[in-house]
């Protein structure tokens, strides 16, 4: 039967330090009007003390209460509403030291659980790391800031019913206009991955001239689609009743994934222009074919000599094969110079793998059997590779090769500085995903997915920086210089 929950999302306007007073004040007014109705509600990250830029310095010159003041309030809420509250705060150890974590509070006002971000940065030293708390047997994950982007922490979630992050959208001013923010492509990513409702608070408005925060508290479904969002440019609250019940939990079975080389310090740079295809193979073969020529020949056309198209064989063992499909794409390549990378069914020994081909010079370079299966794609019955992704050699320098879900829970190979993920219709959203393996592993992506709201074709650098990307339903070309 379904378990309904109401949940809602804080989005508060920003305060300068010098105005904490106000903020704390302001803060308690939004919880009062916002928290009738609901089981959890959900600040966003350092709501307490009211902003979250915070060096030791300024923190001791400013007249602070105590945290016992707070969260007392906080508490008092709780016990005379039956909501429980999920907290951001910046807290202060004895010796001044700063930590940013995530505090929730049962319907009864009890601490049921904190997290803290385990990254360390430039202004917080490093915390716990997530963690796991249950109320009336909804398991929720708690996680902090930069900790989404760790694939380590995000596995220890699996089970969780609901993942609460203190993550609060922002734009530093570097990103494209028209580019979602980190915090919140990641989050869409890690719901879906570990099959679980994700919410998050936000913030309207800057902080310190440093800071622009892009609004956006809401709460994502276990698909990893938005299900409720606050305006981006102004105060609100985003509020709506989930089914617990309903998340079908991880994407993965993390126990089974192969283990990998520890990534290496030095990775070799690649400059080239790339182009990464969005893409959805039709019924027709032929038309299939026809339509990838084009797309790779305006690639070709407009500078780009190193092209990857998505997984062509979806979750059809019978669809887009490798016997019917490498003559196509090798002559492709033949005598235009470039290097051609996608994923095709392959049938070798009784089973059926989805195997990633690199392409240069009409000539097969390398290949890799996709060693992580999801959930669709062990029900339509292929069979995963032996192998983690390895590092291969190409005309532009070594990459790292990439399929399906394994950039989903795996890490780059080691060495290399750029990784093609030949992604197709993945389990979790290609851009959130390929920005959290781009922003722990230092590495550009170059991914193709399909057309779907999850999909798309990206590059992305090293910082996690989207260089471009394709629109949602639309079978077109991302392309960018990596230098």
């Amino acid at each position: 039967m379904p378990r309904p929950l109401r949940v809602a999302a804080l989005q508060p306007r920003t305060f300068e330090a010098r105005d904490h007073v106000r903020a704390w004040e302001a803060l308690l007014a939004r919880i009062d009007q916002s928290i009738a109705g609901h089981a959890l509600l959900v600040l966003p990250e350092a709501s307490i003390p009211g902003w979250a830029l915070l060096s030791r310095e300024a923190a001791a010159a400013l007249d602070l209460p105590s945290e016992d003041t707070w969260f007392a309030a906080l508490a008092d809420r709780c016990r005379r509403t039956g909501c429980a509250i999920a907290a951001g705060v910046v807290r202060r150890d004895d010796d001044g030291a700063l930590r940013n974590e995530l505090i929730l509070f049962g319907p009864d006002g009890r601490e049921l659980a904190h997290a803290g971000e385990r990254t360390a940065s430039g202004w917080f030293t490093r915390g716990r790391g997530p963690a796991v708390a249950e109320i009336e047997g909804v398991r929720i994950g708690l996680i902090v800031g930069r900790d989404l982007a760790r694939r380590d922490l995000i596995r220890g979630l699996a089970g969780v019913h609901l993942l609460v992050a203190a993550a609060a959208p922002r734009d530093t001013g570097r990103l494209p206009t028209a580019e979602a923010s980190v915090e919140s492509d990641l989050l869409t990513a890690r719901a879906a991955l570990l099959g679980a409702w994700a919410i998050a608070g936000g913030k309207s408005g800057s902080e310190a001239g440093l800071v622009r925060f892009c609004g956006g508290a809401g709460i994502v479904d276990p698909s990893g689609q938005w299900s409720v969002r606050a305006p981006a440019d102004q105060p609100g609250t985003a509020s709506t009743e989930i089914d617990v019940d309903s998340a079908p939990g991880p994407a993965l079975d993390f126990a089974t994934l192969p283990a990998m080389d520890a990534a290496a310090a030095s990775r070799e740079p690649l400059r080239a222009t790339v182009a990464a295809v969005a893409f959805d193979p039709h019924p027709s073969a032929v038309e299939s074919m026809e339509r990838l020529r084009a797309l790779v020949n305006a690639a070709i056309a407009a500078g780009a000599r190193f092209v990857v198209l998505p997984d062509l064989a979806g979750t059809d063992p019978r669809a887009v094969t490798a016997t019917e499909t490498l003559p196509f794409l090798q002559a492709l390549t033949q005598d235009s110079g470039v290097t051609l990378f996608a994923s095709l069914a392959e049938r070798a020994d009784g089973a059926t793998y989805k195997t990633a081909y690199a392409i240069e010079g009409g000539e097969i370079l390398a290949t890799h059997r996709q060693s992580v299966l999801d959930r669709d794609e062990q029900t339509a019955g292929f069979s995963a590779g032996a192998s983690p992704p390895v590092s291969i050699r190409t005309a532009f320098g070594a990459v790292g090769l990439m399929s399906g879900a394994e950039a989903l829970a795996l890490g780059a190979p080691a060495g290399t500085g750029v990784v093609v993920w030949c992604a197709g219709d993945a389990a979790a959203p290609v851009c959130g995903t390929a920005r959290a393996l781009a922003i722990e592993d230092g590495v550009a992506i170059v991914a193709a997915g399909s057309t779907s709201r999850s999909g798309g074709a990206f590059v992305i650098d090293a910082t996690g920086r989207v260089l471009a990307g394709t629109p949602a339903g639309e079978a077109v070309l991302a392309m960018a210089r990596l230098v």
